[in-house]
């Protein structure tokens, strides 16, 4: 009988290249972030001087620290908790996109 794989794995290890960070964005990342980051990566790499890669350097250190952020279960509970004791209702829900229309003028 063979095992299922769990989806709730461990954080994954830290991507330290490319085609590692890649790998980890498909499993661990959030629906579009693979695709963000090569359309990220060709920009940058585009546009960077021959010889000087810092802004690839940067584009693969902010994807990196999403993947921290997204594995890291602390990170992901803050996200998901209220700020300042407010609770969310459908009535709430309504309201905040009246505003976000200018209806509230």
């Amino acid at each position: 009988m063979t095992t299922q794989p769990d989806h709730q794995d461990a954080a994954p290890a830290r991507p330290v290249t490319l085609h590692e960070l890649r790998t980890a964005l498909s499993r661990y990342g959030l629906p579009g972030d693979r695709e963000s980051f090569e359309r990220d990566l060709a920009a940058a790499l585009d546009a960077s001087p021959i010889g000087d890669f810092a802004a690839v350097a940067e584009v693969a250190a902010t994807y990196r620290h999403r993947l921290t952020l997204r594995t890291d279960e602390q990170a992901m509970a803050s996200l998901a908790s209220p700020i300042g004791g407010q609770r969310w209702t459908p009535a709430a829900d309504v309201f905040a996109r009246v505003r976000a229309a200018g209806g509230d003028r």
